[in-house]
């Protein structure tokens, strides 16, 4: 955070500033709290208290809700002593009550409420290629859907704080009706750039780039499952070599969840973000994270394993002209492009970094018939 942070105030605000965690309960004007996953003011501005509150308005858990909330108003209360460090930022100018600091995955965070944008800035240590990738989609957005920049430098942007709620708080009926907006959104944005692919070619690709991949995720990651991983590519390679099969591919979001999609308040618009991962896919890749899984513990094996059932089918057929396909076929697909999300994303991460991003995925395929 200290050397992110020091990099961001000289990049953005051109201002050379001193930047320290320190374990002081009471030295400085900001406090780190690792349940709420902020730094902020001892004394937070009314409406950096909104957002974090908002962050834990848990859909159809009051009790979860009532908990999250109860502790976000006893840290506020005692002025920052639930806090487990601190953060001095030296330059008096970059202190105030309604900033507040978000670690994030990739990147850092700084909203400011009273300017009306959130600054966000690329980790140190991290590559720049999803960065790089999101800001292509994001410059100049051709669909309402995207929000756009107000600025952006060199592993750094700036957008507008848009007002709003998570998909994923919102209760029903309204969840579902967006849901069926959304769908409608996409529906052209699919359509502008979809192609067919041999399904042989394709998946051949992804099990090889997987594979070139697996030396790294062994000695540097230190993940103990290539072997197996190595397996599930050669059954998923077996199901699909030497059939005249062809895979509808168009641009994907790569990780369309509801946690990546804000409904604006007073207009309703649909805001999606985080384009880090967009690139061509098939095109039940993001309805399989969208509608049926998104990267829930269990949904995964649930939908390898159900994958015939209609429920599970009409989903992922979503935009599929096709709507008969041999669902085997299409799942083989989704796994091959999971493991190479899976793997960009750990490759992404600077060091040993994310090893039990990688064990998530093979616990859920390994309680499927792909084990």
């Amino acid at each position: 955070m200290e050397q992110t942070l020091k990099e961001y105030y000289l990049k953005v605000h051109h201002a050379d500033v001193e930047v320290k965690v320190e374990k002081s309960p009471f030295k400085n004007f900001y406090v780190i709290y690792p349940r709420l996953g902020v730094a902020m003011a001892r004394i937070p501005s009314a409406e950096v208290l909104r957002d974090i509150y908002s962050q834990f308005n848990v859909q159809g858990n009051w009790m979860r809700k009532l908990a999250a909330w109860g502790y976000i108003t006893v840290c506020v209360l005692t002025c920052g002593l639930l806090g487990s460090r601190t953060l001095r930022i030296g330059n008096s100018s970059f202190r105030d009550r309604k900033v507040y600091i978000m670690p994030c995955n990739r990147k850092i965070r700084i909203f400011n409420y009273r300017e009306g944008y959130v600054d966000a800035i690329l980790k140190v240590g991290f590559s720049d290629n999803n960065f790089r990738n999101e800001l292509l989609y994001r410059k100049n957005p051709k669909y309402k859907f995207i929000p756009g920049l107000i600025q952006y430098g060199e592993r750094w942007y700036r957008e507008a704080i848009v007002k709003g709620t998570g998909l994923v708080r919102i209760p029903e009926p309204n969840y579902s009706e967006k849901v069926k907006e959304i769908k409608s959104l996409l529906k052209p944005f699919y359509e502008d750039n979809i192609h067919s692919a041999n399904a042989s070619e394709y998946c051949k690709r992804l099990a090889a780039y997987v594979e070139s991949k697996l030396p790294v995720l062994k000695e540097t990651k230190h993940i103990a499952t290539t072997d197996y991983i190595r397996k599930v590519i050669d059954k998923c390679i077996n199901t699909v070599k030497d059939k005249e099969l062809t895979i509808p591919v168009v641009v994907s979001h790569g990780d369309l969840q509801t946690g990546n999609i804000l409904i604006e308040g007073s207009s309703g618009d649909v805001c999606i973000y985080d384009w880090e991962t967009a690139s061509e896919r098939s095109i039940w890749y993001d309805m399989g994270r969208f509608l049926l899984y998104s990267q829930r513990k269990g949904k995964y094996a649930y939908m390898v394993n159900h994958c015939n059932e209609p429920q599970v089918k009409e989903r992922l057929l979503t935009f599929d002209t096709v709507k008969e396909r041999n669902m085997d076929f299409v799942i083989v697909v989704l796994i091959l492009e999971e493991l190479v999300a899976f793997t960009d994303e750990i490759c992404d991460f600077p060091g040993s970094m994310g090893t039990e991003i990688m064990d998530r995925l093979t616990d859920e395929l390994k309680q499927t018939k792909y084990n």
